[in-house]
């Protein structure tokens, strides 16, 4: 039987998720914060419908969350995610996430609002069978996300920044300048009216020690790189690392070095604080030839995830 979930649902959905991240050797994995948000969306702001699906036992089996992103005007979009035990699964909850978005959808914005509407998620590309289910439920492959890693040998230097730009630590710029440039950065890209989802999300994971910025020749900021300790990761795969989150440069200054030389300072950061690698992902349809860019830093293909959609 499905219900609602309640809040003494949250230890028994954790450790089910735990279960069954441990079980697909997921990319990414589901954090304390993220049970809350299933709850009551990210701080309270996004509308979330969440259920539990519960055996003959009553032992939680199944959790599926519907999230319809409130802050963004210029998109209707709605996040789906499930977890499922290996035991149960098959395609009933897909249908069900595809149903309750599109009515969410349709009470949050109206049903004739004009803006661009999407139901998506994010599956592993190792996950053939769950990939499989979004395809049978009319759901389009639209991009694929590249995971790169670089291990970490000890006593790795920055990459010095060239054409009078330098790179500065994150904490002697202040916050507003590089979230502005942030914003300037990926005004064109792919889901841009998520950036402000983005930078919050990159920010609850955010260390300051591997993060910086670029400045030019008068102390502008052209650049940057939010890099974080994926906690989950850590626990998960015993192994210390760091990650890039965001890296963004202003589109006026590309071109020029800049950014190989903030994930270089990431690098040397990371690895004089011990961290036995540092990961990022890239956009493989972006025309910027970045994959090429970072294997000439030293990071290799190592997993991927496929960005599924349904565009209204």
């Amino acid at each position: 039987r499905w219900r609602p979930m309640i809040g003494r649902d949250a230890p028994a959905v954790y450790a089910l998720i735990s279960l069954i991240e441990d079980d697909d050797n997921a990319i990414r994995r589901t954090s304390v914060d993220d049970i809350a948000d299933m709850m009551e969306g990210k701080n309270g702001r996004d509308w979330v419908d969440t259920i539990v699906g519960l055996d003959a036992k009553r032992n939680i089996c199944a959790v599926a969350s519907v999230r319809v992103l409130r802050g963004i005007h210029e998109a209707a979009t709605a996040v789906v995610s499930a977890f499922i035990h290996p035991h149960w699964r098959g395609r009933a909850l897909l249908y069900w996430q595809d149903g309750r978005a599109r009515q969410m959808l349709v009470e949050a914005f109206g049903a004739e609002s004009e803006v661009p509407a999407s139901i998506s998620n994010l599956v592993d590309a190792h996950m053939t069978d769950r990939r499989r289910l979004y395809i049978a439920a009319g759901f389009f492959a639209k991009r694929t996300y590249q995971v790169m890693y670089r291990d970490l040998a000890g006593g790795e230097v920055p990459v010095p920044a060239r054409h009078g730009y330098r790179i500065l630590p994150w904490n002697e710029v202040p916050q507003e300048q590089i979230r502005a440039i942030h914003m300037e950065a990926f005004q064109q890209a792919f889901r841009s009216p998520l950036r402000d989802l983005w930078w919050d999300d990159a920010m609850n994971h955010f260390d300051p020690r591997w993060s910086f910025v670029a400045v030019d020749a008068q102390g502008e900021v052209v650049g940057y790189a939010i890099t974080g300790r994926p906690a989950q990761r850590w626990v998960a795969t015993g192994r210390p690392e760091a990650y890039i989150y965001l890296l963004g440069v202003a589109e006026a200054h590309r071109g020029r070095s800049i950014a190989s030389a903030l994930v270089g300072h990431a690098v040397a950061a990371a690895s004089a604080s011990g961290a036995s690698r540092i990961g990022l992902d890239v956009d493989m349809s972006s025309p910027d030839g970045a994959h090429k860019i970072y294997e000439h830093l030293g990071f290799v293909d190592e997993a991927a995830e496929v960005y599924y959609t349904i565009d209204q």
